[in-house]
């Protein structure tokens, strides 16, 4: 476990240092300095998660439409373009990281997901 730690620590580290990260830490404290714009930069933040995440029955056209609209529209403020992409990039980097993981460590799963659609 002590290789697993000091493994996960030097990969925070590797994150946490990256051009990527960085990047996205100078624009985050740039939006730190509009309050409003913070506000709106999470309020569509949360929108976006709720949409992808809702348990509730949407009309996901509908939903995808606005919410692609509304992007559009608020991404012409060059900063939130900023943010929204660092973010992103951040973002993917945690992804690869988590299905590089996955696609290594057999977890015996095939026949739960075939089974639940997967």
């Amino acid at each position: 476990m002590d290789r697993i730690k000091e493994s996960t620590e030097a990969l925070i580290d590797a994150i946490l240092k990256s051009d990527e990260y960085l990047r996205f830490c100078e624009v985050r404290d740039k939006v730190k300095e509009n309050p409003k714009l913070r506000t709106q930069i999470n309020e569509f933040r949360i929108h976006v998660f709720e949409v992808q995440n809702s348990r509730e029955p949407l009309d996901m056209y509908g939903e995808q439409e606005r919410l692609c609209r509304d992007a559009e529209e608020f991404r012409k403020n060059p900063l939130v373009n900023e943010f929204l992409e660092a973010e992103l990039r951040v973002c993917r980097i945690m992804q690869k990281v988590t299905e590089s993981i996955a696609a290594k460590v057999d977890l015996d799963l095939s026949e739960i997901t075939e089974r639940i659609g997967l």
